[in-house]
């Protein structure tokens, strides 16, 4: 198992550019999936090992990782901290031989963050998933946008995945209502579809959006206020960001209580986000 993965040219410049940008160090590793004791397990000698692990340990960031490809954490320490990005073992099937591209999208995340937008905390209960998730569905377009500039091919990992996500909605049962995660973890992906692709980019949307209407239609409502309320957004103002992050975790959060429309809590004026005044 190697203590850290080897970066292409396009990844190593950028990981030199977000770390000057940042003041602090950008880690990859893998955390190997142990399936004997459903563990994950780090190379000894990875840099910043003990801040990794220190993650792992925690019950609810678990959760939430073991649903992912890779996440991005910004690690705070006293005297300095790290940008952090772990690839899942677990899920390494799925992700091998494009490790560039995603890499490259948690290198988005970090770029984020290194340039000084607001991002969510990591809330550490039951509920981090509308952090995470709120996060994601705001930062997304940004990190597609470098991707291109940095020419990353990133569309055809991005779109086997959503080839495979219908094939498991059109085969086999919803999670479990009591799974709130799951509801807000749908959202985002199909809010990413909504957002993301230009018409006729993927000839499969029409079968994957059918098919999550009919597998998890309780999402549906809150993935059109999603739409209304961000589509040609500017999201690269630091204002618009952060009034969008606000409105996005409170419809997340809604939607994981499974409040249905007419008996929404009032959103603040914030929602509409046109009138936020833009920064340069």
């Amino acid at each position: 198992m190697l203590a850290e993965l080897v970066l292409t040219a396009a990844l190593a410049q950028w990981k030199g550019e977000i770390e000057a940008r940042s003041g602090l160090p950008l880690v990859v590793a893998e955390a190997e999936y142990q399936e004997s004791d459903h563990s994950f397990r780090l190379a000894p000698e990875t840099p910043q090992r003990a801040a990794f692990v220190e993650y792992l340990k925690n019950e609810n960031f678990r959760g939430q990782f073991m649903q992912m490809y890779a996440v991005f954490v910004h690690h705070k320490a006293p005297g300095g901290g790290a940008y952090l990005v772990m690839l899942n073992g677990m899920r390494r099937a799925d992700w091998q031989g494009q490790e560039e591209a995603l890499i490259a999208h948690e290198f988005g995340h970090a770029w984020i963050k290194a340039q000084g937008y607001p991002t969510p905390m990591f809330v550490d209960n039951q509920w981090a998933c509308v952090g995470v998730h709120s996060g994601d569905i705001v930062q997304h377009g940004l990190i597609r946008s470098e991707q291109d500039r940095r020419g990353i091919e990133f569309r055809k990992f991005w779109l086997s995945g959503l080839e495979a996500a219908t094939l498991q909605m059109e085969s086999g049962p919803p999670p479990p209502r009591e799974d709130r995660c799951a509801r807000i973890r749908v959202a985002a992906q199909w809010l990413d579809v909504k957002l993301g692709l230009k018409p006729g980019e993927w000839p499969a949307q029409a079968r994957y959006e059918a098919a999550l209407r009919k597998w998890m239609p309780e999402v549906a409502p809150t993935v059109s206020d999603l739409v209304k309320l961000l589509k040609d957004k500017d999201l690269s103002s630091k204002d618009v960001h952060r009034a969008a992050l606000k409105a996005v975790f409170e419809l997340l959060k809604q939607l994981g209580y499974e409040q249905s429309k007419p008996y929404r809590v009032a959103l603040p004026v914030y929602v509409t986000l046109k009138e936020t005044p833009r920064v340069s």
